[in-house]
């Protein structure tokens, strides 16, 4: 027999007094009281918001190391993404260069290069696509170098990179020598070095059968004179140490080679590679 909530009634075995049950109409009343009151508890306790995504995610800061610096990296709780798309500065950041500059990297060290110098848009990007191309050919070869000798790939990868054009300079194409490594022997074999400028050695560099030997060379250069001794104390994660060093100690005459190697490793992140 179905059972009739309005009308049926139950008998008490004990007093023998026949009692209604809470019809259906009082228990939907109930029911709602209840999920009011649960409904009521959440959004006072800011549980509703989070279920239902009201509130935008909450930016955090964490300092994580980049390189050899503490950077501050914003965190999202809900979703790895800012709630608004991000606006594009209008300020160039990074190293900023004289217009008779010239070099392929030019277009990475100073983003802004391009656009005050009316140069064409096209121009730079593929001057910073070779310089990309270059990082991509040579890092396995300097993070080699950089567990072999404990140089910085990074750095390896910037003084190539600069020191070369990306691999295009004449010295690299004609030579291999992609450090600007200088022979100053009397005694050295025939086809050893080549001259560009003068008769003065000084200005004779030297030549490698591929580009794999002028990076041993240069890490050689490097380990074994007493000039860059103190380097090798850092840390290989320290390249901002390592730039300052290496212009400190005169390994070029450019009076802001510290600043462009900086820019090269930072704008093309060229610091994740001395993390393997």
């Amino acid at each position: 027999m179905a059972r009739n909530y309005y009308h049926h009634s139950a008998m008490n075995s004990k007093s023998g007094v026949t009692t209604p049950k809470v019809d259906l109409l009082q228990e939907s009343v109930l029911w709602k009281c209840i999920i009011l009151a649960a409904l009521t508890y959440m959004v006072w306790s800011d549980k509703l918001s989070i279920v239902l995504d009201f509130n935008p995610p909450v930016s955090q800061e964490k300092t994580i190391i980049q390189g050899s610096e503490k950077v501050k990296a914003s965190l999202f709780t809900q979703q790895d993404r800012p709630s608004r798309p991000e606006r594009k500065s209008a300020v160039y950041s990074g190293l900023v260069l004289p217009s008779k500059a010239k070099g392929l990297g030019v277009f990475v060290m100073d983003p802004g290069f391009a656009e005050r110098n009316a140069i064409d848009p096209a121009v730079r990007t593929a001057a910073i696509s070779q310089c990309r191309d270059y990082v991509a050919r040579f890092a396995p070869v300097a993070v080699a170098e950089m567990q072999k000798f404990g140089i910085p790939a990074s750095i390896i990868l910037a003084q190539g990179l600069l020191e070369s054009n990306a691999g295009s300079s004449n010295l690299a194409q004609n030579t291999n020598n992609h450090f600007g490594i200088k022979c100053f022997s009397n005694r050295c074999k025939k086809g050893h070095c080549i001259n560009f400028a003068d008769e003065s050695h000084k200005d004779f560099f030297v030549r490698y059968e591929n580009v794999w030997s002028s990076y041993r060379s240069h890490s050689k250069f490097l380990k074994n004179s007493r000039r860059y001794s103190h380097l090798f104390k850092l840390a290989s994660t320290d390249y901002r140490g390592w730039a300052n060093g290496l212009a400190k100690a005169g390994y070029a005459t450019d009076k802001n080679y510290a600043e462009k190697l900086l820019a090269l490793i930072q704008n093309l992140h060229l610091y994740k590679y001395d993390n393997q």
